[in-house]
């Protein structure tokens, strides 16, 4: 008689944890995101890198990782990656070993069956893929390709999007109105695609950014409406209070170039070039009109120098 030795498969809820956050209030995001947060993080990697999504540890003076086993370690921020918005987190203390399988956005469709997991889920939460379709955010953000999913689930901050096969695809992101089939508004969620990161996961480990040069950053936060983008929100001390712009103000066009709708204004503001370059902008206020020049910066760096709450 012989017998064979099966080998142990770990769920893949063991590749989740719970994020605790703890922010100064002295911080920029406080006064927007709160000083605790609270979200997920999937482990990537064997020997415990995890990702997130970035604002749950932003400016993060203490983060704190919990494992389904209820096994806490303290953690720190190895890069935040400002363009997808995604953050490598790594444990002082090794908290497991299961960590999920990567990939692409090809391999899923619009109508796929896919599933969501947070940290402390029994089960997986089945979601229909309802789009891939780009996002721009009012905070200098544009995704051009994200995953939207169908019906909401409201622990979304940093949970784990899967495909049927059950490789990790997406970080999650936000909650937000799609229209349904019956054309109603139904809440769902927008995940973030790991592939923007996950070639530069050594980089990253070793570099605290993904290689080549930084995105230029304004500071400021912008809403586009009736086709004009409209300043709704500036950091103070940022690239934007410096050139003297102001909520209320709207942005008609860069270097003569008239401006429209979020991504084609980020989409022009980075085709300049990278941080530090000069951008000429046209300012409008009521019926005054004024030029002004903004020296761009990464914001990578400003976030590691200032503290303070933007201006709203």
């Amino acid at each position: 008689m012989s017998a064979s030795i099966l080998p142990f498969i770990r769920p893949p809820q063991d590749a989740l944890m719970s994020v605790h956050s703890k922010v100064p209030a002295s911080a920029m995001t406080a006064g927007m995101l709160g000083t605790t947060r609270n979200g997920h993080a999937v482990q990537v990697t064997a020997d415990g890198l995890l990702l997130t999504v970035g604002y749950v540890v932003m400016e993060a003076s203490e983060i704190w990782l919990t494992n389904n086993k209820g096994q806490t370690a303290e953690a720190l921020v190895l890069a935040h990656d400002y363009d997808s918005g995604l953050a490598l987190l790594r444990p002082l203390q090794s908290l497991g070993l299961t960590y999920l399988d990567t990939a692409p956005i090809a391999s899923v469709a619009i109508g796929d069956q896919l599933s969501i997991l947070g940290s402390g889920d029994k089960k997986a939460f089945s979601v229909e893929l309802y789009a891939l379709e780009e996002f721009a955010g009012r905070w200098e953000y544009l995704l051009e390709l994200a995953c939207y999913t169908l019906p909401l689930y409201d622990r979304w901050s940093g949970a784990a999007l899967l495909n049927d096969a059950g490789k990790l695809v997406g970080i999650g992101s936000l909650a937000l109105g799609l229209r349904g089939a019956s054309s109603e508004i139904e809440p769902g969620n927008l995940f973030i695609p790991v592939e923007l990161v996950m070639p530069y996961v050594e980089n990253m480990r070793m570099f605290g950014q993904k290689p080549g040069k930084l995105r230029s950053w304004l500071g400021l936060m912008v809403e586009e409406q009736d086709s004009s983008i409209y300043v709704v929100g500036i950091y103070h001390d940022g690239p934007a209070f410096r050139a003297g712009i102001k909520p209320g103000d709207i942005i008609e066009s860069v270097d003569q170039l008239p401006v429209s709708n979020l991504a084609g204004f980020f989409r022009t503001i980075w085709s300049y070039g990278a941080a530090g370059v000069a951008l000429p902008l046209t300012i409008a206020n009521g019926k005054v009109t004024r030029e002004v020049i903004l020296v761009t910066i990464d914001r990578n760096s400003f976030f590691m120098q200032h503290a303070g709450n933007p201006i709203n």
